[in-house]
């Protein structure tokens, strides 16, 4: 551009003095309509650029949301928190990716009525009107979508037939939307409903749709769970009463430690005939860890009958061993026998499985810690393990690596082939990194299409961009999703310990840079001035 200038600059310069000012203009002219659609052109670029990189960190920002609010919530299960304090944390999450809504959830009882099991920020009197309304047709949009079994959405309640009999109640709420979204166990029987409200006419956007539905997903688990483990509950209460104990191990023992009787329920939890368990000891039939946590209250009961203290009772979770060398988990509950006159004769005990119990709460433990689509650790277990990586590596004055990956192209493939395509793809993107990675890094996704990695205990610095070319490579060959062939590749922000930061807040913000640098230098490639002219 400044050589065309100089070249007519010179040009003028050998025109006659009288044609000097006409040509003057002629120039500007000529100058001013070739720098303008240039001027224009780059600042389109710069707009499309800077408005698809605020895209960008808003998904990830609300994924990120999304994360934290089910950690939090799964982690509550596994406390066995009360069902409306676990749904109105989940209600506050959403509430917080979307301050302008308010969110509700309503349970569906098996006469088909919709009761509030959360809805801290509507009115009472409205969440008193419609507790124990029955779900159906065309009765607003949450017994609609109970009764249907589908999301329904109303964008403006005032003038939508299913809420012409509640405009009363419109009116009191203050509402002009609601969208609701069944919540479905995975027999599809329907469980409740799961609503957001505005108190504007709002249409919802794919991330209000991404929010009602995983809301309601989430929610799922907490009803399904929180019954289960309640129903376990009451279960093993009516179990306490049955005066048979048929499936509890009913056992007594005298002052020396050795069985008088052994209930026949025995044999089905460690394999054991009766005979067999009558000539062991406990420290035989209990693992080490469990036996001197028994021996230790036994101590303490005896020195109790010495001083004339009566036997004190005790519960407790051993771990036995069986007779196939399987270890089960028992609640044993101990308590002293007395004859008539009031002397202790033996200890009495009752031991129940908890294998059940178990499992559930493995399982919720495991689930609080690992994304439920591709099985890889979370947020929250990745961060565990970066602390513990980089305690090591400080103590043992060693290099680790963090690597910050988002996946190109990946949006274009849920809009053209749909989630269920993009989840499977995102399956497949966790296998692929799998595979490169050693067995002693780690691999989590974060959230969206974002994964991040720790390589500890690296030898060489350079072995960390090794590895991230390997997975540039392996992202890169072409995905197979059910016969359809799927091109994608990567960004991938590197930091290392100690060369670029000390701790895992600066070495997280470093890598997270480094991959908005290199996404945002893809973007530039793909979208330049000279396409965006051509457009």
């Amino acid at each position: 551009m400044l050589s065309v200038l100089m070249a007519a600059a010179q040009a003028s310069a050998q025109i006659p003095a009288v044609e000097n000012h006409n040509s003057g203009w002629l120039f500007l002219a000529a100058a001013a309509l070739c720098i303008i659609p240039a001027v224009l052109a780059f600042l389109i670029f710069v707009f499309r650029v800077n408005r698809k990189l605020k895209a960008i960190v808003a998904a990830g920002q609300h994924s990120t949301l999304m994360q934290q609010n089910r950690s939090r919530v799964l982690a509550m299960i596994v406390e066995q928190a009360p069902l409306k304090q676990v749904l109105d944390a989940l209600v506050e999450g959403a509430e917080q990716m979307d301050p302008s809504a308010y969110c509700t959830v309503l349970l569906l009882d098996e006469q088909g009525l919709l009761h509030v099991a959360s809805a801290p920020h509507l009115p009472a009197e409205y969440n008193a009107a419609i507790d124990g309304i029955a779900a159906g047709y065309g009765v607003g949009s949450c017994g609609t979508a109970a009764y249907s079994g589908e999301r329904v959405i109303v964008e403006d309640v005032r003038v939508h037939p299913y809420w012409q009999p509640y405009q009363a109640l419109v009116d009191l709420a203050g509402i002009c939307s609601c969208w609701s979204e069944p919540i479905k166990n995975r027999q599809g029987k329907v469980l409740g409903t799961f609503a957001i409200y505005h108190k504007e006419v709002t249409v919802p956007s794919e991330q209000d749709i991404q929010l009602i539905s995983e809301s309601a997903a989430l929610a799922e688990i907490v009803i399904e769970r929180i019954n289960a483990i309640e129903a376990l509950k009451r279960s093993e209460e009516r179990h306490r009463l049955l005066a048979d104990h048929a499936t509890d191990v009913i056992w007594t023992m005298d002052l020396n430690g050795y069985f008088t009787y052994i209930s026949p329920s025995a044999q089905k939890l460690t394999g054991f005939t009766v005979a067999e368990l009558m000539q062991q000891q406990m420290l035989q039939l209990v693992t080490p860890e469990s036996y001197a946590q028994v021996k230790l209250q036994m101590k303490k009961a005896a020195k109790a009958l010495q001083d004339g203290e009566t036997y004190p009772d005790y519960v407790g979770e051993v771990e036995q061993v069986c007779k196939d060398g399987r270890r089960v988990w028992s609640e044993v509950k101990i308590s002293g026998m007395y004859d008539a006159e009031g002397q202790f004769v033996g200890i009495l005990g009752v031991s129940r499985d908890l294998t059940e119990r178990r499992k559930i709460e493995e399982r919720m433990r495991y689930m609080a810690q690992h994304d439920t689509l591709t099985g890889l650790p979370n947020r929250t277990l990745f961060a565990d393990r970066l602390q513990k990586a980089l305690q090591y590596a400080i103590r043992h004055q060693k290099s680790l690596a963090l690597m910050l990956l988002d996946l190109n192209k990946f949006k274009p493939v849920n809009d053209t082939h749909g989630h269920a395509v993009g989840d499977l793809l995102l399956q497949q993107v966790a296998e692929r990194l799998l595979c490169v990675i050693r067995s002693s890094d780690t691999v989590a996704r974060i959230g969206g299409d974002e994964f991040i990695i720790l390589l500890p205990q690296i030898d060489e610095l350079h072995h960390a961009a090794i590895v991230a070319e390997k997975i540039q490579h392996a992202i890169a060959r072409p995905f197979d999703i059910h016969g359809l062939e799927i091109h994608i590749s990567c960004s991938i922000g590197l930091a290392c310990y100690p060369e670029d930061g000390e701790t895992d807040l600066a070495l997280t913000k470093l890598a997270d840079q480094r991959m908005y640098q290199q996404k945002s230098a893809v973007e530039q490639t793909r979208l330049n001035p000279s396409d965006l002219q051509a457009e």
